[in-house]
């Protein structure tokens, strides 16, 4: 007997990679997901996105991630779902507005990429992070997702897997927190080079637009970075723009669709 499959699109956000499911119509369990996310016996993903109906709203993001549980944003996976529903589109538009767990965002074509207004940050500095003295500075939000980021001298040489879990991990945060190693490379210019270690992927990622964000409002806070902020990462090149609200964006690649096994 033929095994019952579930159809699935899955994209990148400049190396941050997704399983989109649209609007299905059987229970997303956290077992189907481990399976689908796993690397060596499924499709391979970061996370799992799920794409529902949400009236006045263009769609309803829920996002997954690798190890099963459910994140309340992903700056990189509203990227990739935005440009799936542009793709299916016959009608296209320059904007369009995304629900998720805790708020709406507008994602807009600008450049060529799709930008989000990032307008979810709180809790700046809730903590005292004066605890952690291993690096030059320190900094925390939430951008959707808590995220706690560190300057430091040469973020390509940290042993990441080995140093991140501790602050992400810490009891200082209840929930667990994002962790982001960030090195200035061009201070005139607004460019630096960032690491992030995902909690629920509990592992490095190419690129975290939540993260980036964070980086970003980080470098504004402690240098006055204004404007278009350049942040570079394994999955490639992103910015941060500050004005009068914050924009985040990168590239969006389709990879590919297939039929998985339920």
């Amino acid at each position: 007997m033929k095994k019952e499959t579930l159809k699935f699109v899955k994209y990148s956000g400049n190396g941050n990679d997704f399983i989109i499911l649209d609007r299905p119509n059987y229970s997303v369990s956290l077992d189907l997901v481990t399976r689908l996310c796993d690397r060596h016996f499924g499709v391979g993903a970061d996370g799992v996105l799920i794409l529902s109906d949400e009236e006045g709203h263009d769609g309803q993001m829920r996002i997954f991630n690798s190890d099963g549980g459910e994140a309340e944003m992903c700056g990189n996976g509203l990227r990739c779902l935005a440009t799936y529903i542009d793709d299916q589109s016959t009608i296209k538009k320059n904007s369009y507005l995304i629900k998720t767990m805790n708020h709406s965002y507008s994602v807009l074509k600008r450049d060529g990429s799709m930008c989000i207004e990032m307008n979810e940050r709180r809790d700046q500095n809730k903590y005292d992070l004066s605890l952690f003295k291993d690096f030059k500075r320190s900094f925390f939000i939430n951008t959707g997702v808590p995220h706690l980021v560190f300057l430091c001298d040469d973020a390509k040489k940290i042993d990441i897997k080995k140093t991140a879990p501790f602050y992400r991990f810490h009891s200082l945060f209840s929930t667990g927190t994002n962790v982001s190693f960030v090195e200035i490379l061009e201070e005139k210019n607004q460019t630096s080079y960032v690491r992030t270690f995902e909690r629920g992927v509990e592992d490095e990622t190419h690129s975290c637009g939540t993260g980036l964000t964070a980086c970003g409002l980080a470098l504004a806070d402690w240098f006055g970075w204004k404007g278009k902020i350049h942040l570079k990462t394994l999955g490639g090149n992103q910015t941060v723009q500050i004005e009068n609200t914050v924009f985040y964006s990168g590239e969006v690649n389709f990879c590919f669709s297939g039929e998985f096994p339920i």
